[in-house]
């Protein structure tokens, strides 16, 4: 479970961006012009996204409390707020007029705020596994597969007992994450690139700490309800979403009833990963989206 040894492709440049007085972001540029796609989320997506990296231009990012970037320690200082405020501090630090903005999970919701606070910013979106529209939608899903992984957690059961928590943090954070997202995908092999970011080789990544950012991300949406900002948003919008989600697909599809331009493709056989999952299916369909065009399959 150490990882699968994929390389991730050699940025252009990387280094930190001052967001606020105390907080910095780190980066990684590929390609030698004005960047026009954002990711954020680098640590778990450039060994995913690598065969897309080398042809186009590409800013990702350690959101703040992620991977290397800075760490706050008052749960307020996450959420939608700091968060688009920051996708925008990144925006002008590298002159770029609009950009497509890729969101994966919360970062998917995110995505489609951005693009409705900010649509002079934004030339497209692409949501991948947002949260349902609504909170009141978020229902479990009745098709989430469950991969058995008994006896890994009982392993962690053991390591807490036994002290191996602390004297193997390493040890026990990468079989924790393995746990932890094995039920987000279908096929298990998929997880090749999950586990080449290696998460566990950051501090910032331990449960302990990811709590903070998660709580505060949370703590922002409250009883969220999007309806109206995504009936707000003027660019195109690419939502792609997993058969077995970890919710319930019908509060997630609702995003194309109130999108203005979207394209949207619930993917068979892939889990909450889809990225991975079904990689043979979604990075044809971003490489065509980044270029200016609708992928072929999409729900128009």
């Amino acid at each position: 479970m150490a990882g699968s040894g994929l390389a991730q492709p050699p940025a252009t440049e990387s280094g930190f961006v001052q967001v606020e007085p105390d907080v910095r972001l780190y980066y990684q540029r590929y390609g030698t012009g004005t960047p026009t796609v954002f990711i954020p989320n680098r640590l778990e997506l450039v060994h995913a996204f690598a065969s897309l990296l080398p042809f186009h231009d590409v800013v990702t990012w350690d959101p703040r409390g992620r991977g290397l970037s800075d760490r706050p320690t008052a749960s307020e200082r996450y959420g939608i707020d700091a968060e688009l405020a920051d996708v925008e501090v990144l925006r002008r630090h590298f002159g770029a007029e609009r950009v497509t903005y890729v969101g994966t999970s919360l970062w998917g919701n995110l995505a489609v705020l951005y693009a409705a606070r900010h649509p002079e910013s934004v030339a497209g979106v692409v949501a991948m596994a947002p949260l349902p529209i609504a909170h009141g939608l978020r229902r479990d899903s009745l098709k989430r597969p469950m991969p058995n992984v008994h006896a890994q957690r009982l392993e962690l059961d053991r390591m807490r007992v036994d002290g191996r928590v602390r004297s193997q943090p390493y040890a026990y954070c990468v079989l924790e994450k393995y746990v932890e997202y094995a039920d987000s995908y279908v096929d298990p092999a998929a997880m090749a690139p999950f586990l080449a970011a290696n998460l566990c080789q950051y501090a910032n990544e331990q449960a302990s700490r990811q709590a903070l950012v998660i709580d505060g991300m949370f703590r922002s949406f409250g009883r969220w309800d999007w309806r109206a900002d995504a009936e707000a948003v003027v660019a195109p919008v690419l939502l792609l979403f997993g058969e077995h989600e970890t919710w319930r697909t019908d509060g997630v599809r609702a995003y194309a009833d109130h999108l203005r331009d979207v394209g949207w493709l619930e993917v068979p056989r892939a889990g909450h990963h889809l990225w991975n999952d079904r990689a043979d299916v979604v990075l044809p369909m971003l490489d065509a989206f980044f270029r200016g065009g609708w992928p072929e399959g999409v729900n128009r």
